[in-house]
């Protein structure tokens, strides 16, 4: 797994990068969950905002509620960014530097150990090609007909998915569809079934 180490009685006042000098480290409700979504790094929080990880007030939050939305009490979700605190350059917010992807890793490491979830969903390539790296898994696609596939280590689910800002912004008639796909991998993998057959194309 590639595991730095850890000091899991500080990690949410982690100031392993600098960037807790931005904003302090955001986290979901700690809780066991059946489905985690990986975003890449934070957002700047207002004053009167929940300090809360891909929040339904934000555009991506706002369709990976949707298709929570879809489901039943009993799957249960968490959200988290593979970097905690928010990346700014002259007070605008810019990608996470790799250096700082590995820094904050370890809590991304502690969160999936604990609190175990049966499908980790990777929001984007970024995201995607840096978790998949730490796992050993070295190639994965990202299906144009949004068919998405399930990649398993070290006792874990992956599904690497674009990036809901995509979807949104290029690809807003496949919105629907993206929605039902995924619900397809999450269904699939809590009930252990290999998914990727007999996809769903985008016509």
């Amino acid at each position: 797994m590639n595991t730095p180490p850890f000091d899991f009685a500080n990690h949410r006042v982690c100031k392993a990068c600098g960037l807790f000098l931005n904003q302090i480290p955001v986290y979901d409700d700690e809780k066991k969950s059946s489905v985690f979504w990986v975003g890449l790094s934070s957002v700047l929080i207002s004053a009167d905002e929940a300090m809360q990880p891909l929040s339904p007030n934000t555009r991506t939050g706002s369709l990976i509620k949707k298709i929570e939305d879809t489901f039943v009490e009993d799957v249960s979700f968490y959200k988290t960014n593979i970097v905690k605190c928010v990346p700014l350059q002259d007070e605008k917010i810019r990608y996470p530097k790799r250096h700082e992807m590995e820094k904050c890793y370890p809590n991304f490491v502690d969160e999936i150990t604990r609190l175990k979830p049966k499908v980790v969903f990777l929001l984007g390539k970024q995201v995607a090609s840096f978790v998949l790296n730490k796992f050993a898994i070295r190639t994965y696609s990202l299906s144009e007909s949004f068919d998405y596939c399930t990649y398993k280590s070290q006792g874990f689910t992956f599904v690497p998915v674009h990036h809901p800002s995509y979807i949104l912004v290029y690809k807003r008639k496949f919105i629907d569809l993206y929605v039902k796909n995924i619900n397809v991998a999450i269904t699939e993998s809590i009930v252990s079934k290999e998914h990727c057959k007999e996809p769903i194309k985008a016509e």
